[in-house]
């Protein structure tokens, strides 16, 4: 008697993850984890056979939630992709440069936003070059060569209220994003500003006083800027009623930031705040008011300025400086006759001209404190002159927010949506990150006083890629922008 065993062929996946694979689909284990990606076939003429084409993922399968659909496919299927425009000429050299100078964030967004880190990227690029609305999104990314870069990607006007709403509500995302930009080593000053809210649906903007003098409903936006990286690191939208002062310890925690040395303004100063910095075990350099009682000023009656501890050279000027510790605290105090003389002329010339609110008695009152620059400290392996350095690099963060509000216009926003608000922020500071990468590479090639970074972007963007047939080819460059290029060693390819 003959036995015949029928054979039959297994698959190597469960049964619960074969019960979602479907015809036009293929199923992949990557990682011990379960993908189902399109699948299609192609003829192909040199093999006279056909092969197989893997197409777009379409989500990842488990035991216990069965199928998941990933939010990129999702959002391509709930909207339809916006009909490209086929045009011959785009902007090719912005994009080339920014896709390039940036590398580096860019991956670690593919890491973070795996699914729409295209788009994050374009919508980015398109804030940093032109500040336009939403409905204009899609025709600025059709006209840019990042279409052919990312060809399978839509920003039409529904498109990216959606990516908004999405990036908004991945709040830890956003925040593990930002987190590899800190660095304990590192000096952070921090900021705040007000963005301005036109939507009544905005229930965190509050009504409140900004430096333009009116009382819009508003929010506040709180800024960490790394010294050591020459770039905005972390931010959080706060209510427009929470001062950045209220918000400074839970900002902190966010951040992670643990031994950084921490940089503030003088409207930071008070008792409860500096004892928050100190059981945060943090390193501080604020400076004070000049009528706060706990500086010495004693040294400024003495001509000739013996009874400072000595003095170094800034700028190709003249510092002198003293130290007292007064309660475990170094009280830092810093006099330059340059601006002390610059000041009093101020003074006495205001005088004259707004007398309502300037007189000598007002001079005489205020006389002994100018020239001068005050911080209390809890440094205790800094020079003064180092203590005076670190602080002065604040001028980083206030260039920061100047570009942020009078370049990129991102004072204001007609978000309808908390959680949209929270996306378009958020490509706000990636936008903002990159313009002040430019501004430092710019600063550093000595060329800050001759051109901005916009003016470097609008340069490059005149440098486009032609349909010639069938191929992209790059146009000709002007004489002057290929001299710009040059000078900042920018090679495009």
């Amino acid at each position: 008697m003959y036995v015949i065993y029928k054979c039959m062929k297994t698959s190597p996946h469960p049964e619960w993850a074969l019960e979602h694979k479907k015809p036009g689909t293929e199923l992949r284990k990557i990682n011990g984890r379960y993908y189902l990606y399109e699948v299609s076939s192609k003829w192909d003429s040199d093999k006279k056979r056909a092969k197989k084409v893997t197409g777009k993922l379409l989500g990842k399968i488990t035991e216990e939630k069965g199928f998941v659909e990933s939010d990129k496919n999702k959002l391509r299927r709930t909207f339809k992709p916006t009909t490209s425009l086929s045009l011959p000429i785009k902007e090719y050299g912005a994009s080339w440069f920014v896709c390039e100078s940036f590398q580096d964030d860019i991956e670690l967004l593919k890491k973070t936003f795996p699914d729409i880190w295209e788009e994050v990227v374009s919508l980015s690029f398109i804030r940093l070059m032109y500040n336009t609305p939403i409905k204009n999104t899609q025709f600025r990314f059709d006209a840019s060569y990042l279409s052919q870069i990312f060809p399978e990607i839509s920003l039409g006007e529904k498109r990216v209220s959606a990516l908004y709403r999405k990036i908004g509500s991945e709040r830890e995302s956003v925040v593990a994003y930002m987190k590899n930009f800190i660095n304990d080593q590192d000096h952070i000053m921090f900021d705040g500003t007000n963005l301005v809210s036109h939507s009544q649906k905005i229930e965190a903007a509050k009504i409140g006083y900004n430096s333009k003098q009116d009382y819009d409903p508003q929010l506040n936006i709180l800024f960490l800027f790394s010294s050591e990286l020459k770039s905005p690191v972390f931010y959080r939208l706060l209510p427009g009623n929470i001062r950045d002062v209220k918000a400074f310890k839970l900002t902190i925690q966010e951040a992670g930031i643990s031994k950084a040395v921490v940089i503030a303004d003088k409207g930071f100063y008070s008792k409860d705040n500096i004892e928050t910095l100190e059981n945060l075990d943090l390193k501080f350099v604020i400076p004070l008011r000049r009528n706060n009682p706990a500086i010495d000023y004693s040294p400024m009656k003495i001509p000739d300025n013996s009874e400072f501890d000595g003095y170094f050279e800034y700028q190709k000027r003249f510092v002198w400086h003293r130290k007292q510790t007064i309660d475990g605290m170094d009280i830092y105090l810093f006099y330059d006759p340059y601006l002390r003389q610059k000041e009093e002329n101020d003074y006495l010339t205001r005088i004259g001209t707004h007398p309502e609110k300037y007189s000598l008695n007002g001079f005489r009152e205020k006389s002994e404190g100018f020239g001068t620059l005050s911080f209390i400290s809890n440094i205790k392996d800094q020079t003064s002159e180092q203590v005076y350095k670190i602080y002065k690099t604040r001028n980083e963060i206030e260039t920061m927010i100047d570009a942020m509000k009078n370049v990129l216009e991102m004072d204001n926003s007609y978000m309808q949506n908390e959680i949209a608000l929270q996306g378009w922020m958020f490509i706000g500071f990636l936008a903002l990150r990159w313009y002040y990468r430019i501004y430092m590479m710019l600063k550093e090639n000595k060329k800050t006083k001759n051109i901005a970074p916009k003016d470097l972007l609008m340069h490059l963007a005149e440098i486009k890629k032609i349909k010639m047939d069938g191929m992209w080819v790059t146009s000709e460059i002007t004489t002057r922008t290929q001299k710009l290029m040059e000078k900042l060693m920018i090679h495009i390819t």
